[in-house]
């Protein structure tokens, strides 16, 4: 569930004797929305075909490179308890060449929402990374420039416009939310654009992103028909919480616990629930500035501890492990979202030698889920899975939206 960081020529090199020149097809379908969440788009770079030819060129010699546009879209969304917010993303919009029209008459977009992994500092959130750093992310370049997908990129509520909310980390409400109001208002922008979208929507998403991306296949396969869902593809996400909770707390020692600290803090303010019942209060007592969009991953666990027995209250931390019905716990349970059998094209990616997310979650999710779980690598831990994956998931994705 950690910061991703992925570079462009990283992830390109990874998939380079996999891609397909990719443009979408037309499958007579565009999306058609009625109440648009859309509130404002800002463009934020234009980069020509030419500028990333050279890129592509060197790691994929004969792939005709996209050109690429990114815009920051505002929209409306819910957060936890249901009150309407701002939030914010990024598109990545692909500009064709006049040699990909030429080769593909009936040239047409295919959308991408990829979800990110966890982030800490505001200024890791798509938008805020590209406005401070005036590049594409890589993830972007990869799906569009490369794809020939329009992406799209949600901050997540907690950052970008949204800074000041509290992020419901690893909640399935406003997780699902927060991606469909994007998809819906990215739809706008499209239309009113011009943008020949051919209605086909694809999900993709890693660690927390993994978990955000099923939330929203799950709603939308439940109350979005208007949205056609052409694939999914989460990678090495924690799906099933209680699982995810129960391995952590179970164990002498916290990796990660930033990780685990995020969520609590996050689950004991939607359920308003008292934080110091669950953590010390002299480690409860720093959550609010720890927690608050400013500080690294490192800053944080520099002011926390890995012994359980002393970052969990221990009267707590024993309920919750022998009591089904301790809050948190069915919070967990009622939160995780490999509880639905897919009707979407959908594939879960991990790598066996993840030691911040077990493998074994995404193992009981394709068992749950009747779908299939993909090994990547037995060796490779749990932000290097992120290189195959994405390969991976574009090649998947590359596939279905040929059918």
């Amino acid at each position: 569930m950690n910061n991703i960081k992925k570079t462009s020529i990283l992830l390109l090199a990874s998939i380079s004797s996999l891609i397909t020149t990719g443009c979408g097809y037309d499958n007579e379908d565009k999306n058609i929305v009625g109440k648009s969440s859309l509130v404002s788009v800002t463009p934020l770079f234009d980069i020509t075909a030419a500028q990333m030819q050279p890129t592509v060129t060197a790691i994929a010699p004969g792939q005709p490179a996209f050109g690429i546009k990114g815009y920051r879209i505002v929209y409306k969304t819910h957060n936890e308890k249901g009150k309407e917010i701002e939030a914010s993303g990024l598109i990545t919009v692909p500009v064709p060449t006049e040699a990909i029209l030429k080769a593909k008459p009936n040239y047409s977009i295919s959308m991408i929402s990829d979800q990110h992994g966890t982030i800490f500092p505001d200024y890791e959130a798509p938008t805020s990374s590209v406005i401070k750093t005036k590049k594409p992310t890589s993830i972007g370049s990869l799906y569009s420039a490369v794809g020939g997908f329009m992406t799209l990129q949600p901050d997540y509520i907690g950052f970008g416009q949204s800074v000041k909310e509290r992020h419901p980390y690893l909640l399935e409400k406003s997780s699902a939310s927060t991606v469909i109001d994007m998809i819906t208002a990215s739809i706008k922008f499209a239309n009113d654009s011009s943008l020949l979208l051919n209605g086909q929507i694809f999900l993709s998403g890693y660690s927390e992103g993994g978990y955000v991306t099923l939330s929203a296949a799950k709603e939308i396969e439940k109350n979005h028909p208007e949205l056609h869902l052409n694939g999914v593809a989460p990678m090495s996400g924690p799906y099933d919480l209680n699982l995810t909770g129960m391995g952590v707390l179970s164990q002498p020692t916290i990796g990660r616990p930033d990780f685990i600290g995020g969520i609590i803090y996050s689950y004991t303010t939607a359920l308003d629930l008292n934080l110091s019942d669950v953590i010390p209060s002299q480690y409860a007592s720093k959550f609010p500035t720890l927690f608050n969009a400013t500080k690294t991953a490192t800053e944080i666990q520099a002011e926390l501890t890995h012994e359980t027995k002393d970052f969990i209250v221990p009267s707590y931390r024993s309920d919750f492990l022998t009591n089904p019905k301790n809050t948190l716990r069915t919070a967990f349970v009622e939160n995780s979202v490999d509880d639905f059998k897919p009707k979407a094209p959908t594939r879960l990616y991990y790598c066996s030698g993840d030691k911040t997310i077990d493998p074994r979650i995404s193992l009981s999710a394709s068992k749950k889920m009747g779908v299939v779980a993909y090994d990547l690598n037995s060796s490779l831990g749990h932000a290097q899975c992120a290189i195959p994956a994405y390969g991976a998931a574009l090649k998947y994705f590359n596939e279905l939206r040929s059918k």
